[in-house]
Parts: structure tokens; sequence; C-alpha cells
């Protein structure tokens, strides 16, 4: 059964196998989902798909075992604008390398990160992290036997379609509706608001620059969707048919498979999308101020 890293002794971490032990980390931004749904479903929701990715690990792959990290509310981007908790990219990329690193010094190589948002940022931070961790000190990502390696595991569910749609910012279809609210429902049943039952579907704005404009003047909020077409039901189709998309996956790179080039969300090579794009636009900007100053110096020297 897996295990709450924060529930073990230091001996009892110790005694795990550390080559067939695999670290699960459930990270998400805090936000609103509507009136009928808690702010933390999306963190609620990685948690479960690590708990059941754990679950099948050790299932499927006996003398493995399972660890889940603490819940980490940190997300680059949100649905919403108005009542979001979000952090700059490098906090959550941070998050993850150190936390693997940490683990990597007691032996341990295979760690798994799940999001509960799948926003551009958010899986570009996180993919990122897992580059880093494979790197060291290198300059290029390369995996060699008994390395350590951080899978983003969500990333194996974004379509080149998806990422063509919008490559920068999450654009989701709903929020807080049918599908959200089906989650709720199978997860935490307590904490949806039974009212979701007669909420009036609600359309996501028909145009995309509308939307991109309402995004930027933080004017998003509550849900879009149709809470009331939700069950719970429907919730554990939809998490059992991530892990049946995910899991196989996983097996590959913990049998030996490049992580990188199974587990990529396309969102990562698109430069904007990095952690410190905007540093080095400022870094670019101040060289060829730079450049001229001092080209106009030497002239005037002259």
């Amino acid at each position: 059964m897996p295990v709450q890293f924060v529930e073990l002794s230091a001996s009892r971490i110790q005694a795990l196998p550390p080559r067939q032990t695999v670290f699960f980390f459930p990270v998400a931004p805090v936000e609103d989902h509507g009136p009928h749904l808690p702010v933390g479903l999306d963190l609620a929701e990685a948690r479960a798909l690590c708990l059941r990715t754990a679950e099948r690990l050790e299932k499927e792959m006996p003398g493995w075992a399972g660890v889940i990290m603490p819940d980490a509310p940190l997300g680059v981007e949100s649905n919403t604008k108005q009542l979001a908790i979000t952090v700059r990219a490098h906090v959550l990329r941070d998050w993850l390398l150190d936390g693997c690193r940490s683990l990597k010094r007691a032996g341990f190589i295979h760690f798994v990160c799940f999001s509960g948002h799948l926003g551009p940022k958010q899986l570009t931070a996180i993919e990122e992290a897992g580059k880093m961790l494979t790197r060291g000190w290198g300059l290029v990502p390369f995996r060699s036997p008994g390395q350590a390696t951080l899978v983003s595991a969500s990333s194996a569910t974004i379509s080149k379609n998806r990422v063509r749609s919008s490559p920068f910012w999450p654009d989701e279809t709903e929020h807080g509706g049918c599908r959200d609210t089906s989650v709720g429902l199978r997860l935490s049943p307590e904490q949806v608001d039974q009212g979701y039952a007669n909420l009036v579907p609600k359309k996501r704005e028909a145009f995309f620059w509308t939307r991109a404009w309402d995004r930027l003047r933080g004017k998003t909020a509550g849900y879009w969707g149709n809470p009331a077409g939700a069950s719970a039901e429907a919730g554990q189709e939809l998490l059992t048919g991530t892990i049946e998309e995910i899991f196989p996956k996983l097996r590959a790179v913990w049998e030996g498979a490049n992580a990188n080039h199974i587990f990529r969300s396309w969102y990562s090579i698109l430069p904007p999308n990095k952690a410190f794009f905007k540093i080095w636009i400022l870094a670019c900007v101040l060289l060829i101020v730079m450049w001229f100053w001092i080209v106009v110096t030497i002239r005037g020297i002259g």
C-alpha cells in the first residue's frame, strides 16, 4: 500500500528499496471553480492521480513501492484570474528540483509529478525541473542507467492540437463544469455544494481574442460548462482513463525508456513558456542599450 512521505520515520525511508521506490509529487494552483466546488479541487485531483498510480505500481510491479509527497499548492497559472493563488514558474520548478535532489542524495532515482492543472507554463516548469535533474551540471539532458529521473506525468495527456489551439496560456473548453464537478463528486462529495444540480449551463466566450483580453484584465471568474450534468461515475471514468493512458508510459520509463521522449507536452519548446523568459528579454534589451552606448561613446571620443 502506498505511504505518505510525511508519515514515515527516517529509518523507514532508509529501508525503502532505492532503485524500486517511486516518489509522487502532487501540484496544482488554488483557484475559483464556481460557487459549488472547493478552490483546492485541482490539487485534490493531482493527489488522487498520484495515489492511484502508486497503487497500480505496487500491484503490477511486485517489490516496488510508491511514496506520496506532500501536496504542493503551486500553480504557475490558472483558468480564472479574479480569485487564484499562483506562483512564479521558478518556484514550482525549484520545489520539484530541490525535492528530487534531496531524495537523490539518499539514493532514490524515480520521481513523478502529477499536476491538477494543464496550462502551458505549468507543464513547462515541471518538464524543466526534470531536464535539470537529469542533466545535472552537464549541458545536454542524457539519461544513463541508474540516473535520477523526474517525469511530468500530466504532459503525456497533451495533444499537439491542444498546443496549437492555445500555446501560451490555458484556454479550457470548460472549467468548473461537468468534468470538474464529476471529479469533485468522486473525490470529495461532501465538499461539493449540492446546489450544483440547479446551476444553469454557461457557455465560454466564443472569440479567442476576447477570452485572451478578459484574461489579461483579470476578469475571468466562476465556471463555464454544465455542472448539472455531472456524476460521481463520470468522475471515476475520467480518473481511471487518465491512469490507463499514463501508467504504461511510466512503466516504460521505469524499465529504461527515455522520459524526455515520452513525457513532453511541446509547450516547453516555446520560449515564452520558460521560467526565465522575461529575464532573457530584459538581458537582451540591456545588452542592446549597452552596445549602442559604447558605439556612441567611441564615436564621440573619435
